[in-house]
């Protein structure tokens, strides 16, 4: 009986040093795939970030361009920008009253 149960255990310890073994591939070769991966999606990040570089570069200059165009039409018609900005001013007030007044609760009295 000991030798059977030597062989078990000598059987035994070859199937775990195998999946050991095997475990330790699989490792490996999941490590490889991760980091091949990693430098595909890098390597794309990349090549759209460089794609998207000059885009929004022309952005903003036609943004600043827009910007410093409104400025200089302001300074220009200062009495015009003046006014369009109290009329903006005072439709907003308007509307906000006119909000605030429509969502007030009606009172309740304590003898309802």
């Amino acid at each position: 009986m000991a030798a059977n149960t030597d062989d078990i255990r000598t059987s035994v310890s070859k199937d775990i040093a195998a999946l050991q073994q095997e475990v330790s591939r699989l490792q490996k070769m999941i490590s490889a795939q991760g980091a091949e991966a990693y430098y595909e999606v890098r390597g794309r990040a990349g090549k759209v970030y460089e794609d998207a570089l000059p885009r929004a570069k022309n952005a903003v200059a036609q943004i600043r361009a827009e910007g410093a165009a409104a400025a200089g039409a302001a300074r220009e018609h200062a009495a015009a920008t003046t006014t369009a900005l109290m009329l903006a001013g005072a439709l907003g007030f308007l509307a906000g009253y006119l909000l605030a007044g429509s969502s007030q609760p009606q009172p309740r009295h304590w003898w309802r």
